[in-house]
């Protein structure tokens, strides 16, 4: 019989996955990628700007015996089979295993699979093909971009504002986000205004109006309050009706994460580590997606289990589009077993038990009937002044629908008499119309559930990636966490302000149409190199405007910015910060600085 060498990125999915295979495969982990971008050449890109951005990968320390195990298995075995995630990154890592296999002279082929379930697995393997250059050159793509900006925006950060500090293609704009949000509340300016109540009754049933006009200057407010001191109102409209709720659609990586800080106050990382874990150990579909797109057997599957357990269903499947920017490689997160409900699955780690419930349950009520309110508005306005009008709303829950398997409760009652159009009501109480001033509030700060959702409209970065911006931008004490919301620190906000008098990277819609790039390089439409060459030079020119406007000149054999330096014996100097590519250097005397 054949033997096959089969490559995962981590031990636990592979121990899984050896379990389906049985014994005629060999299944190893790479734990993730196996090289990465040297750092050397000018300015430590690891890059050859000049030779077409052609990088220079190396082999990581600590993979040189992984990489001599998979040669060593891969030498007694008939083919490969590369297993990494379907995403860019998993494309990339199977690239570079390739790559470092190709002198073995056996075949190698990719395999992708969006759970960890035998019958996938299995067809998986039948179906293996390629590796997707265009994906892969995406993930480079995107690699080049953030090594440049974060080594060559960084330095100059360095430079000028102390050690430790760093730029980055996107994580600067997340800061820039919450930076511009504080600013947003500091300059805020409240604009004072005024509501009004009316108590109303029918036959001793009293209810709650309010008058719906806008009211921002006292007077008009005070006059209106008069207008509507009249024992007598006339119902002008009443309308009962029913509003149904229909069931969100299944979870994506943004909507868990947003979900799960929500209900249960989790961090973005902690979401992703509970459900990284759970996409291992074979319980759910791949959990970095953007599409909710659901398979016709999950479908058939889901439906069934909803039949079989007494709910109503939908004549039809809940069908749910997709945002255009979304990359449908995969489905939406699901459980690859619907028959393992939260109560019975076999995991004492609590985070996966929340996080597994959640994916559960809202896969379920996906394709659960809508809820269903009963509603009423009634209008009434005060006997012979048809513009004194008032409105009253109220909802209650008819059917449960949906909200059922979720748990939700709603106690909401519709607390309005019997009315009728043409029926005359009365001012009820001692103070039957009451007059509040207000004022305008600020938008608020951001919490996580608010930042993931406005990270995600801005089409910033990608949902797979928010957990770790979120994490390095704390870290680097450029936001802080105070309570459950995000507040700039002095060291964020000078370092966001300076890098957005400069770089257009800053700038939202930049951020945006970067990922359209990335999606298009993806799917063959642009080529990367003609990408980043579009990039480069607009870079290089504002990055050395920054030097120029704090004092440096410009090297005048590599262009790149020029530094004081001080030698051992404490002689200042200027030096290329392209050293060691470029060793020119110039006495500091000579220079206007």
């Amino acid at each position: 019989m054949n033997k096959t060498l089969v490559i995962v990125e981590s031990p636990s999915k592979g121990e899984t996955i050896q379990n389906y295979l049985g014994k005629d495969y060999i299944v190893l982990a790479s734990k993730g990628h196996i090289t990465e971008l040297a750092k050397t050449g000018k300015h430590n890109l690891g890059i050859d700007i000049d030779n077409n951005f052609k990088p220079k990968y190396v082999l990581m320390n600590d993979k040189v015996a992984t990489l001599d195990k998979f040669l060593d298995v891969a030498k007694k075995v008939d083919q490969v089979l590369i297993c990494s995630d379907n995403d860019r990154e998993g494309e990339s890592i199977a690239w570079h295993i390739a790559q470092r296999l190709d002198g073995i002279e056996k075949p190698i082929k990719r395999v992708v699979f969006n759970e960890i379930k035998k019958k996938t697995i299995l067809k998986a393997i039948k179906e293996a093909g390629e590796i997707d250059e265009n994906l892969f050159h995406s993930q480079e793509a995107r690699r080049i971009l953030d090594r440049i900006v974060g080594f060559m925006a960084s330095p100059f950060l360095m430079r000028f504002f102390g050690p430790n500090l760093s730029a980055g293609r996107v994580q600067s704009v997340v800061t820039k986000m919450i930076i511009d949000r504080e600013k947003e509340i500091s300059s805020f300016i409240p604009e004072e205004f005024w509501t009004i109540q009316v108590s109303l009754s029918k036959d001793e049933n009293s209810f709650i109006t309010k008058y719906n006009g806008k009211l921002s200057n006292l007077q008009d407010a005070e006059d209106m309050r008069d207008r509507l001191c009249v024992k007598e109102y006339i119902v002008s409209d009443v309308i009962a009706d029913e509003e149904k709720k229909l069931p969100p659609p299944p979870l994506v990586t943004s909507s868990l994460q947003r979900l799960m800080s929500r209900l249960y106050n989790f961090e973005a990382d902690q979401t992703m580590s509970a459900a990284q874990a759970l996409y291992e150990a074979g319980y759910c579909s791949y959990i970095r997606t953007d599409s909710v797109r659901i398979s016709d057997e999950s479908l058939e599957e889901v439906r069934k289990w909803i039949s079989d357990h007494g709910y109503d269903l939908p004549k039809k499947p809940n069908l749910y589009k997709n945002k255009d920017s979304a990359q449908d490689a995969h489905e939406c997160i699901r459980p690859t077993d619907v028959s393992i409900d939260p109560e019975s699955i076999s995991i004492s780690d609590p985070d996966q038990k929340m996080v597994y419930s959640v994916i559960w349950k809202n896969f379920i009520a996906s394709q659960m009937m809508p809820a269903v309110y009963n509603t009423l508005k009634v209008t009434a306005h005060v006997k012979n002044d048809k513009d004194a009008e008032v409105k009253a709303t109220g909802k209650a829950l008819k059917t449960l629908g949906f909200l059922e398997i979720l748990n939700v409760k709603d106690d909401s009652k519709i607390e309005i008499p019997y009315l009728n159009k043409g029926d005359t009501v009365f001012l009820f109480g001692k103070n039957p119309v009451k007059m509040e001033k207000k004022k305008t509030q600020p938008p608020p700060r951001f919490n996580l559930d608010e930042l993931l959702k406005d990270l995600e409209k801005r089409k910033i970065g990608r949902p797979s990636t928010f957990a770790e911006l979120i994490s390095k931008i704390s870290s680097r004490n450029y936001v802080e966490k105070r309570g459950n919301v995000f507040y700039p620190t002095e060291l964020g906000t000078k370092i966001t302000e300076l890098l957005s008098n400069y770089f257009t990277f800053m700038d939202y819609n930049y951020s945006a149409k970067m990922e359209e790039l990335l999606d298009e390089i993806a799917n063959g439409k642009i080529n990367h190199i003609d990408m980043l060459k579009r990039f480069y030079p607009e870079f290089k020119s504002q990055l050395d405007r920054a030097y120029l406007d704090h004092g440096c000149s410009l090297c005048e054999k590599c262009k790149s910015a020029m530094i004081i330096k001080s030698s051992k014996n404490g002689e200042k100097f200027l030096a290329c910060t392209a050293f060691p590519f470029c060793y020119n250097t110039k006495n500091v005397a000579t220079e206007v600085l």
